[in-house]
């Protein structure tokens, strides 16, 4: 039905059998069914996907309206569907929510004068859209459900649970067990922009990083990154002193600290490419994939052309180093991750086809 030439009247006759009472019930059959329809023909997945956001806008139901142009996913018209789900209301909150629909799906897209038509109110849905208050947001829900307060490792670990053998066993291999809490201390601190190891006492941090080997340096610094995520002003600041080390360990996490810091968070002025790019050509190699994975991490999802370029230049340079060109296609896969772009896709498969020709396919994939 969905080719047939008679499909308007189909749809049309269908649409009268739906109301209020029973169409979420049809939607969701077509939403669920469309799954067997996307691997043999992905145009009759979107056309049946199609049917449900009519549905939808139908009775105005605009946040699964939106929510089916987002699983479409369509780079021609996705942008067009999403005016056309925001022209649908006029109230202000109800766009609001739709732009933090947006900012979590992480689309890249400009708030122009068909979505609002107030300067202000597209303003602050274009802040919403680019997760710019994304940080100061998050710190408000940690404040109301009493979360702020930093956490140590040890906290996490539970250590005078552990008897005194346990204890004495974890201590066995010091640079390890360091290292793990320099995980844990960023993932449980994730986003707060405060912790008690890395930022509590700055003269300790700093001893405490110096205290550790290559890659345990760079993870250190890298850390700083995850703790404080979102907040371009915090960690910038932070992170940026350590770009100006001697240490090419320490500049790396550096780099990749930034991305971490910059991911998901849109701006106009780009800084994290400003800050980042003009190290991927550096002489040395812990360096070039700092700053080649923390562009991939800032910028994963936002499908930039600049970045395209960027990687694309290393991937077809047949006298790369190795890891320059697994890690460029990494972080090239990242930037674009869930666009299914045959361009993309095609210079990673041709890459891994030169690597298998140089006998050099087991070591890509060990790293991939």
């Amino acid at each position: 039905m969905l080719f047939d030439e008679k499909y308007e009247e189909y749809l049309a006759r269908l649409f009268c059998l739906v109301d209020s009472t029973n169409y979420k019930r049809a939607c969701l059959y077509l939403t669920t069914s469309s799954k067997y329809l996307l691997t043999p023909d992905r145009e009759a997945y979107e056309a049946t996907l199609y049917i449900a956001f009519g549905m939808y806008g139908k009775f105005r139901d605009l946040a699964s309206a939106l929510r089916i142009v987002l699983l479409v996913n369509d780079d021609k018209c996705c942008d067009q569907s999403v005016k056309i789900v925001f022209a649908e209301t006029e109230d202000f909150s109800l766009k609001q929510q739709l732009a933090f629909m947006i900012a979590r799906y992480g689309l890249s897209m400009e708030v122009d004068d068909e979505m609002v038509a107030d300067e202000n109110e597209k303003n602050a849905l274009q802040e919403i859209v680019n997760n710019t208050k994304l940080s100061e947001q998050y710190h408000m829900v940690a404040w109301d459900i009493g979360v702020m307060e930093p956490k140590s490792p040890e906290d996490i670990y539970k250590v005078h649970l552990i008897g005194s053998q346990g204890a004495k066993s974890s201590s066995l291999d010091s640079a390890r067990q360091n290292l793990a809490a320099t995980f844990v201390n960023a993932f449980v601190n994730a986003g707060y922009c405060q912790d008690k190891l890395m930022t509590a006492i700055s003269d300790s941090s700093e001893n405490l990083l110096f205290e550790k080997n290559e890659l345990g340096k760079a993870s250190a610094v890298a850390s700083l990154g995850m703790i404080h995520l979102w907040d371009h002003d915090s960690g910038f600041a932070i992170l940026d002193k350590y770009l100006q080390s001697d240490d090419t360990h320490v500049v790396a996490g550096a780099l990749l600290g930034i991305g971490i810091v910059s991911c998901g968070v849109k701006n106009d002025y780009d800084p994290a490419l400003a800050l980042i790019s003009g190290y991927s050509t550096s002489a040395a190699s812990i360096t070039r994939i700092g700053a080649i994975l923390g562009l991939g991490i800032a910028y994963a999802g936002s499908r930039k052309d600049k970045l395209k370029s960027l990687f694309l230049i290393t991937l077809s340079d047949s006298q790369a180093p190795l890891v320059d060109l697994v890690f460029s296609a990494i972080s090239l896969g990242l930037v674009f991750v869930g666009s299914c772009n045959e361009e993309i896709a095609q210079s990673i498969i041709s890459v891994l086809k030169n690597l298998i020709k140089a006998e050099l396919a087991e070591p890509i994939i060990r790293l991939l």
